[in-house]
């Protein structure tokens, strides 16, 4: 059975990616972007910068590396999670292809306000708004479904959003990519993340042993709560 709400989202958002998608091959280049960039660069974010270096410091195999540490405790705490664990990790397939079809230049020292990481490949998407979006998508549904109590999920999805904006910013800020491409990661996250848990099939059997062992009501919570 499918979840008619979730693959609507999914649907709404994969849409948002092709047109933005569209708009970039077009014109790689767009002042929007380079606005946006610098009044991001000039603003001071306080307590959110601090995490910036975190950000930055778990690309390439340190983040495959935390990724498979994540799955392995879903492996040890909540093995039935196991399937919408691959299934949501998968987003990062998008990312490889995009990346490869698409060759976006990123910001420089001439266009924007600071460049202070210099990532190799393709500018679009954002990998790691993605990934972000993903390892902790993957610790709330696969883990924290499996015993939190429900005021205590609402409170972990909210700490997400946060990860997930701090971590937005942060790529923006230091010049490793462009807003639309960070834009487009947070709605490949999305599209995929909706159309996974769209399928009954995937997330009754995760969310089976829920700590409040109702499993309809968990199911409900996370189809009207995830919103990366």
């Amino acid at each position: 059975m499918i979840r008619i709400p979730m693959l609507a989202a999914a649907l709404a958002a994969a849409l948002a990616v092709a047109v933005i998608t569209a708009v970039v091959v077009m014109q790689p280049y767009q002042p929007l972007d380079v606005t946006v960039e610098r009044d991001i660069q000039a603003t001071n974010w306080g307590p959110l910068a601090l995490a910036f270096p975190i950000y930055s410091w778990i690309g390439d195999a340190k983040g495959a590396v935390l990724e498979a540490i994540v799955f392995v405790a879903v492996l040890i705490w909540n093995r039935r999670a196991w399937i919408l664990a691959v299934a949501v990790a998968l987003t990062g397939a998008w990312y490889v292809v995009l990346s490869h079809l698409i060759i976006r230049a990123r910001p420089t020292t001439a266009q924007v306000l600071q460049v202070t990481e210099h990532p190799g490949a393709s500018s679009f998407p954002s990998g790691h708004t993605i990934f972000v979006v993903t390892v902790t998508s993957i610790v709330m549904l696969c883990l924290a479904h499996r015993f939190l109590p429900r005021w205590a999920l609402l409170v972990g999805w909210a700490v997400v959003a946060v990860i997930v904006l701090d971590g937005a910013i942060s790529r923006i800020y230091v010049g490793a990519h462009w807003p639309s491409d960070v834009l487009v990661g947070l709605l490949i996250a999305t599209a995929w993340l909706s159309l996974v848990l769209s399928v009954r099939r995937i997330t009754d059997r995760a969310f089976a042993h829920s700590k409040s062992g109702q499993r309809g009501k968990v199911t409900d919570l996370v189809t009207t709560r995830v919103t990366p």
